[in-house]
């Protein structure tokens, strides 16, 4: 990655609010990063807020993408990655749309924003959240079922290296993205571990559904097949985890035979 492609702020509200801010300035593909963010926003409207030195805040301005939930594949992929070089040995997924997890625990967390121009989409700025030096106590107060890198791995984490390795990852699966979507739609849905498996999705409008998580459409659309045997399609939704109806020793098995069919 180009240096003039990554720009590491010292303090900002959001790198998603600055990213949409000079988009038009920014060049395609570049990474936003903050050492402090004071005013970062998740899904529906939870805050992100860091201190130094505890977690990953970046955004990424993509403005060739075919379809907007591209962006946060590419930006969910080049997560997952560094996710897994910092902890290999826990079991880390995707969980749709926008998290990544370890077990039942989220990590990370994505947020896509689409910048339009003259009632035309330009792009998305795709931003992502990495708990790296966060504290549990810190976690728990946030509300949500969370864990960090150093909380699995018993060690601190030097973000400055980080933060440009997920620049070069976000890169790469974005050179991807314009190469061989297929591929890269391919890979995203196989990383989405939780396909078969029993999950709730809570509806805007309130109530819920659950079912089985059967398939990840083309559109990246979630199917949900009921007990009647109904099949709902979500396209965005807040996604809970019942770690008792989820068989996680059957899949951290078939993840780690997939690990070695790779290596």
């Amino acid at each position: 990655m180009a240096e003039a492609n990554f720009i590491l702020l010292d303090r900002v509200d959001s790198t998603n609010v600055f990213a949409r801010s000079h988009f038009s300035d920014l060049p395609d593909c570049s990474v936003v990063a903050a050492v402090e963010q004071t005013a970062g926003r998740g899904r529906l409207g939870r805050r992100w807020e860091s201190r130094r030195g505890l977690s990953i805040m970046a955004s990424a301005v993509l403005k060739r993408v075919e379809q907007p939930f591209h962006a946060g594949v590419v930006v969910g992929l080049a997560g997952l990655e560094l996710v897994r070089e910092c902890i290999p040995l826990a079991f880390s997924f995707l969980k749709w749309p926008n998290d990544i997890y370890v077990d039942d625990c989220k990590v990370a967390g994505i947020l896509s924003e689409g910048v339009i121009s003259h009632g035309r989409l330009d792009g998305v700025v795709s931003g992502i959240g990495i708990n790296v030096n966060d504290e549990m106590r810190t976690l728990r107060e946030a509300g949500i079922r969370a864990v960090s890198l150093r909380e699995i791995a018993g060690r601190e984490f030097f973000l400055e290296k980080m933060r440009r390795d997920l620049a070069k990852k976000i890169e790469k699966y974005y050179i991807m993205c314009q190469s061989n979507s297929p591929q890269m739609l391919s890979l995203w849905r196989r990383e989405n571990r939780l396909i078969g498996e029993v999950l709730t999705v809570c509806l805007p409008a309130g109530g819920t559904k659950r079912g089985i998580f059967t398939e990840i459409t083309e559109r990246g659309e979630m199917l949900l097949r009921e007990p009647g045997g109904a099949v709902c399609r979500f396209d965005c939704g807040d996604v809970k985890i019942d770690a008792a109806l989820v068989d996680f020793e059957t899949l951290k098995r078939n993840f780690n035979k997939y690990k070695s069919r790779k290596g």
